[in-house]
């Protein structure tokens, strides 16, 4: 039997790695700008992102209503291993951080969707 708390664990940890993904694209776009001392909270928020998924991955994978969801986020992990290799301020810098967007959002939703479909 799952509890409301194990269904609605993976759901925070996906909305908590969503949340410093988007944070992280904002500061990564003003470190691009030029803003002055951006480039260590952009460093940052990535070790944030990429240790908020590892969480929300473990704890979605633990639990069986949330295989929807680890399907969805794993995806974002070769994203996140590749894009401090490519030239920050590139093209494809920007490409892989943006590609991160779908597995992001289509996991928070599908987490969301297991706590408020649960009974």
């Amino acid at each position: 039997m799952t509890t409301r708390r194990s269904v609605v664990l993976p759901a925070v940890l996906v909305s908590a790695a969503t949340v410093s993904w988007a944070a992280n694209c904002a500061v990564g776009l003003a470190a691009w700008r030029g803003r002055r001392g951006s480039h260590w909270q952009h460093h940052a928020l990535y070790v944030s992102t990429c240790t908020w998924t590892l969480l929300a991955l473990a704890a979605s994978a633990v639990n069986s209503r949330s295989r929807t969801t680890t399907a969805v986020l794993a995806p974002a992990l070769l994203p996140l291993v590749v894009v401090p290799r490519v030239r920050a301020g590139g093209t494809g810098h920007v490409l892989l951080a943006a590609s991160l967007a779908p597995p992001f959002l289509g996991a928070a939703a599908a987490a969301w969707a297991d706590v408020v479909g649960g009974d």
